[in-house]
């Protein structure tokens, strides 16, 4: 049912969009972020994500505000949207010892099992003085973005370096 209504959310702002020209946003292309973003920047968003690309060297959010691009039907039954974004500190797939053997004092790693990559939202990944990271195994910080409709996330989380 969140895709339907995601669905139903983007087919009345692209009618709003297509028909009007958005108030305050700087340009289209920073308003199609708001559709592009959700389905990770398909074929045909690329001015989209160019877009998004000069707003964060211009250091502002990723997205133009919302009410900038859309156009309230005069009822006030349009469509709710936001966005959330931040850092993510990034840990790459790795082994860890699923199981070990104990002898005496030494014990052994008999079996291993891979933990896939993940992202840790909202924190940046920190080497110490001592060559330590935080979050343990990070290997860098990402940046990351999402879109939502009437509360609901729209589609996957987007992350870019």
């Amino acid at each position: 049912m969140k895709l339907k209504q995601f669905f139903v959310a983007l087919s009345l702002f692209a009618a709003a969009f297509a028909l009007t020209a958005p108030a305050q946003a700087a340009s289209q292309d920073e308003c199609a972020i708001w559709i592009c973003l959700p389905g990770g920047f398909p074929s045909g968003c690329g001015a989209a994500k160019s877009a998004m690309r000069d707003r964060i060297k211009d250091m502002k959010s990723p997205l133009p505000s919302f009410s900038s691009c859309a156009v309230n039907p005069p009822n006030g039954s349009g469509s709710h949207m936001t966005s959330d974004h931040g850092f993510a500190a990034f840990i790459p797939a790795h082994r860890v010892c699923s199981q070990y053997r104990y002898r005496r004092d030494d014990r052994e790693c008999v079996a291993w099992e891979t933990v896939p990559d993940r992202y840790v939202k909202n924190t940046r990944c920190r080497t110490d003085h001592e060559g330590n990271r935080t979050p343990r195994g990070c290997t860098r910080t990402y940046r990351w973005a999402e879109v939502f409709v009437e509360g609901q996330l729209a589609g996957p989380t987007h992350y870019w370096n």
